[in-house]
């Protein structure tokens, strides 16, 4: 009777030996498969633009007042109190006055960048947001600003300082007020 456990057990051990062998053939076939797929992708490259502004390198001078948020696209200028017979109350700011008007100014630099692009160079135009009071005259570098965009720099190099000047020009009879302009600039490749 001991000989015939022993045969039982060694058949078991047998058949699970088998067993064993079948399953892993069995998980061997499932990995040793493979499944190919394609993914075809399409994509367009835009050429851009950019223009920040920058505080000129004599910013704190006669004529180059700092700029508030300088590096952006998005900046802010203080022209300072002014008047024809007291001058202005920045020393930053440029100061004329003669034959009954004034006019304060300050300079400060754009630069503009581009990729993807073949444009060698770039047109720089700017428009005042609203019309101006009676009188008063917004000017970048020495043309004359409106609401429609006027072009004032011709082909520019990128990736160079180009030092503008903004001015306005006051009548000495123009009521005291206030003067607050946004002035858009514009960079156009050419």
């Amino acid at each position: 009777m001991p000989q015939v456990r022993r045969d039982r057990r060694s058949a078991k051990r047998r058949s699970l030996c088998v067993a064993c062998v079948f399953v892993l053939c069995c998980v061997s076939n499932c990995m040793a498969q493979t499944r190919t797929g394609q993914l075809t992708v399409g994509a367009t490259v835009n050429s851009s633009i950019g223009l920040i502004f920058r505080n000129n390198p004599s910013v704190g001078t006669n004529g180059f007042c700092p700029l508030s948020n300088p590096d952006t696209n998005n900046v802010g200028l203080d022209l300072g109190v002014a008047s024809l017979t007291a001058g202005d109350s920045l020393a930053c700011v440029g100061f004329f006055g003669a034959a009954g008007f004034y006019q304060v100014n300050s300079g400060f630099d754009v630069v503009v960048s581009e990729a993807n692009s073949t444009s060698a160079s770039y047109n720089l135009a700017a428009a005042l947001s609203t019309a101006p009071p009676a009188n008063v005259f917004w000017l970048m570098n020495l043309t004359t600003l409106t609401t429609t965009f006027t072009t004032f720099q011709n082909n520019n190099n990128y990736g160079v300082r180009v030092t503008e000047t903004l001015r306005v020009i006051v009548n000495q009879n123009v009521p005291p007020q206030t003067l607050l302009e946004t002035i858009f600039v514009q960079a156009t490749a050419n």
